[in-house]
């Protein structure tokens, strides 16, 4: 019975810990797309028909993305050329949202007692908590397009809380390794 119980407890914290996740991955490919018969890439360059969005990192951080998204494509076999003589073409959006979130935390009132507690037997008060914290979010969103289709061939998106350390060189790199990791599908 007790070891059900532990079991029971340690399941149920390891399922919160992961569904509490910071992080968030997906990806998604067009399953139809020959990912063997590319072999270079070129960052997209918008045009005033389609320009990228307004709300964006400022240019330091810019370029951190895009250093860390060249750099794991680049570890992943492919190589960089000019955007007319590229396989593939690869660009990004990024967003941020406020969240809020509520939380309650103690115990109620319950019966207790018996031979061994001090105070006998009877209804014990409990206490609680609760409240609600704002933070931010913020997703990137990788695009890579086969040039020759103009059509969206694979997509990674990564959604993260921020902190101050966000728009570091390291969380960066680490960010877009994940985001990559399993580009191109095999």
């Amino acid at each position: 019975m007790v070891r059900n119980c532990v079991t029971v407890v340690a399941l149920t914290a390891a399922l919160l810990a992961v569904s509490c996740s910071s992080t968030r991955v997906q990806t998604d490919y067009d399953h139809g797309a020959d990912f063997a018969g590319y072999s270079t890439f070129a960052w997209y360059n918008s045009t005033d028909k389609d320009p990228r969005p307004t709300t964006g990192p400022n240019q330091i951080v810019d370029g951190r993305i895009r250093q860390a998204i060249a750099q794991n494509i680049l570890a992943k076999g492919l190589s960089q050329t000019a955007s007319d003589k590229a396989d593939l073409l690869v660009t990004y959006y990024t967003s941020l949202s406020s969240q809020l979130r509520m939380y309650h935390t103690g115990w109620g009132y319950g019966w207790g007692g018996g031979p061994y507690w001090r105070f006998g037997y009877g209804y014990w008060p409990g206490w609680s908590h609760s409240g609600v914290y704002s933070y931010h979010e913020g997703t990137i969103i990788v695009d890579i397009v086969d040039r020759k289709k103009q059509q969206l061939v694979w997509r990674g998106v990564i959604t993260s809380v921020l902190n101050r350390k966000s728009s570091s060189v390291e969380k960066i790199d680490q960010s877009m390794a994940r985001v990559l990791y399993e580009f191109p599908p095999v």
